[in-house]
């Protein structure tokens, strides 16, 4: 019988203060990366995140909330659109992966999650083995019809910042990092509301929020133009997407101009983030256009 070996340690050093200002007892909180983030982040004057997230819009929706609760019952010919984790990815929504729709009206269908443009969508769960799809991020460009999420997902309105910055942000190394520090949990690791509102993020100016949006918005139509080929190609194949969209991801990947559009969406949008990474870094003033 073999002895396992001794179970690594974390050991760091930290002032009562600080750990009463967080009030966290687990030792990977205050990793030093962390803690360095956490200091770019005061340096750059940033608030939390929740001072744009309002309990209720003037039109009375939430300002974050999460989708259905409980049994799916998925309806092959609904007029709703049903998101799950596995359909968000890092350019943004892709419908071919797991195609579900849901009847209009059903407890599948809550109001209060609908998706709308401009939205933010956060992945806020993830399990063992998935941890790569936890807090992925991705604001709605367009109107994609009747469209609902699970509750893995937080759909995020925000007043008074551009949804698209605070989406980029989330993606860049200053966001990503907070991301990381709040997540907990062992079989399923989960962000809470709080934990989201409590995400700190520097002001920038409104032409550099526009300017975010703008590139955001030309990479996303090269996202949709991969979609809308992934999408005929499923629908003309008669192929089951898999359990984890891998046949649809191979039979998509033998198309070139799949290819071609989703290569450039992922360039486009590594551009953006480093962009914006140089911007709150104090490495350049303003955003440089994409270079093609």
């Amino acid at each position: 019988m073999h002895e396992l070996p001794d179970a690594p340690t974390l050991e760091v050093r930290i002032a009562q203060a600080e750990l009463n200002r967080h009030n966290r007892w687990n030792a990977g909180y205050f990793q030093d990366r962390f803690r360095q983030n956490e200091k770019r982040l005061k340096k750059l004057h940033s608030v939390p995140l929740g001072q744009f997230i309002p309990e209720e819009l003037p039109d009375g929706s939430k300002g974050i909330t999460y989708g259905q609760v409980g049994a799916r019952k998925f309806s092959p010919h609904g007029s709703v659109r049903y998101l799950q984790v596995i359909n968000i990815r890092d350019t943004g929504i892709d419908f071919a992966l797991k195609p579900d729709r849901v009847a209009e009206g059903s407890h599948n269908d809550p109001a209060r999650s609908r998706v709308s443009a401009e939205d933010i969508l956060f992945t806020n769960n993830a399990f063992r083995g998935t941890d790569t799809l936890i807090g992925r991020c991705v604001v709605v460009p367009r109107d994609y019809g009747k469209l609902n999420i699970s509750q893995h997902i937080d759909r995020i309105r925000v007043i008074g910042i551009n949804p698209y910055y605070v989406c980029c942000f989330l993606k860049s190394r200053l966001g990503a990092l907070q991301v990381q520090r709040v997540m907990h949990g062992v079989d399923a690791m989960t962000i809470s509301f709080i934990r989201i509102r409590a995400m700190m993020i520097p002001p920038i100016t409104a032409i550099q929020e526009n300017e975010i949006e703008r590139q955001y918005r030309t990479m996303s139509k090269f996202h949709d133009r991969a979609m809308a080929i992934k999408e005929r190609l499923l629908d003309e194949s008669g192929v089951r997407p898999g359990q984890y969209g891998e046949a649809i991801n191979e039979l998509a990947d033998q198309n070139a101009s799949y290819k071609r559009a989703m290569a450039e969406a992922q360039e486009r949008l590594k551009h953006l983030i480093s962009e914006l990474e140089g911007v709150l870094e104090g490495e350049r003033k303003k955003f440089r256009p994409y270079p093609g």
